[in-house]
């Protein structure tokens, strides 16, 4: 959502995706903010494009940070303990999973069957 400042008459007079003191936030598609950026010759459409493109890959830029976290684990330049608690209880979740999958291919490749 972009922050924006408004003139004296309530109408927008600047819009940024940066933090603006003093400034409101507003939805990327509200009208003010669509009649702001046609009015000034930019296409909200672009803006549009862009947001779905970064909500398409939210998902691999999740998994791309937790493979870097789980290098820096591994290379001990960063220890779970100084990670936030949240952070940490979502990474040994997210580590059981893995291992979950992890067995369940190995078991049908034939390899660790219990019996």
């Amino acid at each position: 959502m972009p922050y924006v400042i408004r003139g004296s008459d309530g109408k927008l007079t600047k819009a940024s995706a940066r933090f603006l003191a003093g400034g409101e936030l507003l939805p990327h598609n509200s009208p003010e903010i669509i009649e702001f950026l046609k009015t000034r010759g930019q296409d909200p459409n672009v803006v549009d494009q862009a947001l779905n493109e970064l909500r398409r890959t939210d998902n691999e830029m999740a998994r791309a940070i937790e493979d870097i976290i789980m290098v820096l684990l591994k290379k001990n330049v960063i220890k779970m303990t100084e990670l936030p608690k949240p952070v940490q209880d979502r990474m040994s979740f997210r580590v059981k999973q893995r291992v979950l999958i992890q067995d369940i291919y190995d078991q049908a490749s034939g390899r660790h069957v219990t019996g």
